[in-house]
């Protein structure tokens, strides 16, 4: 064994983790996480992207698929009290290390980075602190330690952005004068803290870090978002709502193609009710209307920091003409799912090359079933792949879609092509016959 690893190249070995378990070849680490850690053997690095404690089941996100993972009592954790305290730290990243037992990824610990323990007290700040700080610094400068496309999409008003991953690379972006006051933030994971501990390292001062980071600040707070972000979502049909502020008159002479003209508080029932949907303002009046929009509970609110005549003369998407005055709104949805109109049929009939799986658990699943649904719970999933057929179609759904999009991806890495999954809430009664909500 020692004479073969001898022989193996630098870059072959830094791969070997992904070839030791299940003959994987994939990545074993989000590629934020490949800017600071090598890969090791039995360890996954990522975002908690959901979290099951009916099944003892976690899905990270690694950016390039997902990892699907059991555990139990005699999982250890790290940088949080409890199993259960999981659940309060979504979207964040984690390190997991497993074995393999019975085919499946075993969690034997999982680890919250904590990078915030790098820095000192006074060195954290909240919300109200940042606001302040940009009221009185007017040299303040905020970094977006995220990915470009998710600065882009939108970012705290006035942020410039420097990648964790790449930071050392963009280091002229920095000002010159190490006394300048910076603040960092990313999604409130380890990505503003590296780039916190990083900066002070280079010299400079006055370093802080927003803890809650976006997630926190879209709470009650707009953001505004990058022309390039606007233009490829039109060209692209991205769901949004685009509203133009300015009086009627005016923007029918020009406005951004795809705009609206509303009356907010005539129109408030029309707006979308997934409250994270992308509401994009611009003109005269956007602060004051995004504002308003905000304090109705939304969260994805953003503005567009230029004029209709910028956005024009830089050759963007611009047309004449009465603006709509009603929004419709079909948010798209997830890869790999059921429009829910489709599954409601299935409630009458299902189509004779079809197989509709209940995930949930035996008794859930005698308590109120769709009729025809065979039951195969998400914790069994990896044992019983070889009892579905590939050739036929696959449906998978639970009671939140949580466990139902646990089992798909399992199911897509055992090479089944024809299989979704829905993403919502469904409520049975004992005859069968169910109820669809929140499909998000």
């Amino acid at each position: 064994m020692n004479m073969v690893v001898r022989n193996i190249t630098l870059s072959a070995l830094l791969l070997l983790p992904t070839l030791l378990f299940a003959g994987e070849t994939r990545s074993t680490m989000a590629p934020l996480c490949a800017g600071c850690h090598q890969p090791e053997p039995g360890v996954l690095m990522g975002t908690l992207d959901n979290i099951s404690y009916k099944a003892n089941t976690l899905q990270l996100d690694l950016v390039s698929h997902k990892e699907i993972l059991r555990f139990d009592e005699k999982t250890k954790v790290k940088n949080v009290t409890t199993l259960e305290e999981l659940k309060t730290y979504k979207n964040r990243a984690f390190t997991v290390n497993f074995v393999m037992k019975n085919g499946e990824k075993l969690a034997t610990a999982i680890t919250r980075f904590d990078v915030l323990k790098a820095l000192k007290p006074e060195e954290k700040i909240d919300k109200a602190e940042l606001k302040k700080l940009i009221s009185e610094k007017k040299n303040l400068v905020i970094v977006d330690a995220r990915p470009v496309p998710r600065y882009e999409e939108g970012q705290i008003p006035g942020a410039i952005v420097m990648p964790a991953a790449a930071f050392d690379k963009q280091i002229n972006k920095l000002p010159i004068d190490k006394s300048t006051p910076l603040v960092f933030y990313c999604v409130g994971g380890c990505s503003s803290p590296l780039s916190g501990v990083k900066a002070k390292s280079l010299g400079y001062t006055d370093v802080k870090v927003y803890v809650g980071g976006m997630p926190d600040w879209v709470k009650s707070e707009y953001t505004t978002i990058t022309p390039s972000y606007l233009k490829n979502a039109l060209i692209q049909g991205t769901p949004l709502v685009l509203v133009d502020t300015r009086p009627r008159t005016s923007a029918e002479q020009g406005h951004i193609t795809g705009a609206l003209s509303l009356e907010l508080e005539k129109s408030r029932s029309s707006f979308p009710r997934q409250k994270n949907a992308p509401i994009i303002f611009y003109g005269d009046r956007s602060t004051e209307a995004a504002a308003t929009v905000v304090a109705w509970g939304y969260t994805g609110v953003k503005l567009l920091p230029m004029t209709f005549a910028q956005w024009q003369a830089a050759g963007n998407p611009v047309t004449t003409g009465p603006l709509g005055t009603f929004i419709a709104y079909t948010p798209k949805p997830k890869s790999g799912t059921v429009p829910p109109e489709e599954f409601m049929k299935f409630g009458k009939k299902i189509p004779s090359d079809t197989d509709v799986i209940d995930v949930r658990f035996g008794d859930e699943y005698a308590a109120g079933h769709l009729p025809g649904a065979k039951n195969f719970p998400l914790e069994d999933m990896a044992e019983r792949t070889a009892e579905f057929i590939k050739e036929r179609k696959l449906v998978l759904y639970c009671d939140t879609g949580m466990r139902a999009e646990m089992a798909y991806n399992i199911l897509k890495d055992k090479g089944y092509t024809t299989v979704r999954f829905l993403d919502g809430t469904l409520k049975f009664q004992k005859d069968g016959s169910f109820d669809i909500t929140n499909m998000d």
